[in-house]
This record gives structure tokens, sequence and C-alpha cells, in this order.
């Protein structure tokens, strides 16, 4: 009886212990494939499939990430425009997500040049607070920076600020997309074709004169 009662209890913890890897794995697949889908720009898709992943709370140590990783949904959020949500969130670890979700809603709505630099001293303060706490942080460094040559600038021109269209600038995950000149024909340009070696030596023979054979 005691060897069928151990074979009973080892059965269940074996198929507990499945169970519990298969959600995993199911986890880790829609993470996987969430963070395709921020790399390749579909930010929505993202989301859904990080809040999928996070629909069980035995999975939190597993989907969880930590400050601003690649696949987490803040990140995909911020990506995806939904800047509002983020700056309203009281989360310790998107202080930076946060700082930067402001400055792009004040981008994109402009206003008088007096509101203007009041609300980037209001987000100057945020990045260096993140300073204080994570001195080597060189994103709220390079951010604090920036903000604060952009409201010098602003002080400067006494000017009301227009508001930015943030997907006008095509800004990605990635940065900026590339682009030929403006002014740029690209008519002219041309592809050149490395040549097979056997190709080389005939162009190299082409030029070449024979050898003069001498008379008499």
């Amino acid at each position: 009886m005691k060897s069928v009662a151990s074979l009973m209890v080892l059965v269940v913890l074996l198929t507990l212990a499945g169970t519990v890897l298969w959600f995993a794995s199911q986890a880790e697949a829609r993470m996987a494939a969430a963070e395709y889908a921020l790399v390749t720009l579909r930010y929505e898709r993202a989301v859904e499939e990080l809040d999928a992943a996070r629909g069980s709370g035995l999975l939190d140590p597993i989907v969880q990430r930590v400050g601003g990783a690649p696949t987490d949904s803040a990140t995909a959020r911020y990506w995806s425009g939904d800047y509002e949500a983020l700056s309203e969130s009281q989360e310790a670890s998107l202080e930076l997500l946060r700082a930067n979700a402001e400055y792009r809603l004040l981008r994109s709505t402009g206003g008088t040049y007096q509101s203007f630099v009041a609300r980037l001293d209001s987000i100057a303060k945020q990045y260096a607070d993140i300073l204080q706490t994570e001195p080597g942080n060189e994103d709220a460094a390079y951010n604090y920076e920036f903000v604060l040559r952009l409201r010098q600038a602003a002080v400067m021109a006494k000017q009301k600020i227009p508001g930015l269209d943030p997907a006008a600038g095509g800004i990605t995950v990635h940065g900026l997309p590339g682009a030929p000149p403006p002014d740029s024909d690209a008519k002219k340009f041309k592809m050149i074709v490395p040549m097979m070696p056997d190709e080389r030596q005939e162009a190299e023979e082409a030029g070449r004169a024979g050898r003069k054979i001498r008379k008499g």
C-alpha cells in the first residue's frame, strides 16, 4: 500500500509540475511574440501579448521585466503613443518612461513659452530625481541636459511653441527612419556588382596588347 501511495503522490506532483511548466512555456512564447511585435513596430500587438502573458499571478516572476525592458508593456504603450496613461502611472519602476511620456505630451500640445518652460522645469526635475537615485543612468542624464537646453532656447525665443504631430516625425523604437536627401536624384546612382574571378581576369587581358613579333 505504501508503494502505491508513494506512486500516487509522485504522479500528482509530476502532473502539477507539468502543468506549471506548460503555463510557463505559454507565457514565454507570448513574451517572445511580444518582443518580436515590438521590434517590428507593431506596438498594439506587443501590448496584447504581454497582457495575456500576465493573466496568471503565478507567472509574474517569469513574465516580469526590470525597469523598461524591451518586452515591457509600458514600453510598448509608450511607443504606440499612449503617453497620457504613462504620465498618470505612479509605479516607481516607470519613472524614466513617465518623464519621457510627459515630454512627448508637451511637444505634441505646445503652448505659450511661459507654460512650455514651466512644464519643462517639471520634467527636468523628474530627470534630476532619477539621477539622484541612479547616478549612472545615461538616458536620464542625456534627457536632463536636453530639456535644459530646450528650455533655454524657449526662453530666448519668447514665442508660442507650436504642437508637433508625433506620427509626422516617424520616430520609432529604432530611431528616425533613413531616407535620401530631399533634393537628390536617385536616377544618378549606379549599382556596382562585384565581378567573378574569371570575369576580372578576362577584363584585365582585354586591355593588353599582344606581343609583337619582329620580322627578318
